[in-house]
């Protein structure tokens, strides 16, 4: 179903949580709400549950206000970070437990879980407690707990920085499989960019309660509005725009001359210098090979008027040719400099 968030509002004393959030969500969407401990992603989630009231605005489902709706009668599935199973019920059990709350027939909770368990492969682990089980297959059990009454929207807070990389990759792709083959309505709140880029249909970056920009992952990374944006995903070079770095109005940037300009390492071309005097020349200051990427830290050459300013590149391969204190030249496409303003 279809979730609508309007000019949300909620102060905590004098901190403003949220400030005026608005978000339109589709049916089947995964959005991600990211950004830095304390931003307000996971108050915003509280709020659309239920488990928090905003001071303003509303939260819509399906054009229904839910404003005077109690969580326990919404109809979202949610899982936290810390699985919340009930340790002494059976992993069965505790995926009945929702359903037989809500008066499910034995037969129909018996068949629903047994379908749970087969979407979340863990068939062989139902007679089994929660301590006898890994963290990544607890919070398998925690996801098919939330889908077994069919919520009209499944909300994570966190659910997966418990676990290590390894586990979490796997989760990461179990998750997004599992809610493309169910089109449920989800929202994921995280601070793991790598998690945001590779799981949602669309990013709602947040900073101190305001939302910084919504788009999808490529469009939040090629074309990042503002310093912040650029520099929360992934790695962005910010530097003054009259320094020499050509620039297109991409973005459909029409203002006055720009301050500041962004730049992608892997957008940063090294050569050897020609002989130009307007070519932008650096000094290789630091080498850090990384496998199959190696980042390069450039100092430019000190031009009038500006202190000095260090770009990093990222090139392919082992970057075998390059040494410390070197000088080369940065070629860049102005198509991909990006106006930051």
């Amino acid at each position: 179903m279809p979730l609508d968030i309007r000019n949300v509002g909620k102060s905590f004393g004098r901190i403003k949580a949220l400030d005026d959030v608005s978000l339109s969500i589709g049916t089947g969407e995964l959005i991600c709400f990211l950004g830095p401990s304390g931003c307000g992603k996971t108050t915003l989630l509280r709020v659309i549950a239920g488990l928090e009231r905003p001071d303003s605005g509303t939260v819509l489902l399906d054009n229904q206000d839910l404003s005077t709706v109690p969580a326990r009668k919404r109809n979202f599935g949610m899982v936290f970070q810390s699985y919340t199973l009930f340790p002494n019920m059976t992993i069965w059990a505790n995926i009945a437990y929702g359903l037989e709350c809500r008066k499910w027939s034995k037969k129909d909770t018996a068949l629903q879980v047994n379908k749970m368990l087969s979407l979340v492969h863990l068939e062989d682990q139902a007679h089994k407690y929660p301590h006898q089980l890994s963290g990544g297959q607890q919070q398998r059990v925690a996801l098919a707990r939330a889908l077994a009454p069919g919520p009209s929207v499944l909300l994570l807070d966190e659910p997966l920085s418990a676990l290590d990389a390894k586990v979490r990759e796997e989760l990461r792709e179990e998750i997004k499989t599992l809610q493309q083959r169910l089109e449920i309505t989800t929202i994921m709140v995280t601070h793991d960019q790598e998690e945001a880029l590779t799981m949602a249909d669309r990013i709602m970056v947040m900073k101190d309660g305001r939302v910084m920009q919504t788009g999808t992952p490529m469009e939040i990374y090629q074309l990042p509005e503002n310093p912040f944006v650029a520099q929360f995903i992934g790695r962005m070079n910010i530097v003054p725009a009259d320094i020499g770095i050509p620039f297109s109005s991409n973005g459909g940037f029409k203002g006055p001359t720009p301050k500041t300009l962004g730049i992608r390492p892997e957008n940063i071309h090294l050569l050897d210098p020609p002989e130009a005097e307007e070519t932008l020349i650096g000094v290789v200051d630091r080498i850090l090979r990384l496998g199959n990427v190696t980042r390069v830290k450039i100092t430019l050459k000190k031009r009038s008027g500006h202190d000095p300013i260090t770009l990093v590149s990222e090139v392919q391969g082992s970057g075998r040719d390059l040494h410390i204190g070197e000088e080369l030249s940065l070629v860049i496409d102005p198509e991909t400099v990006r106006v930051l303003e």
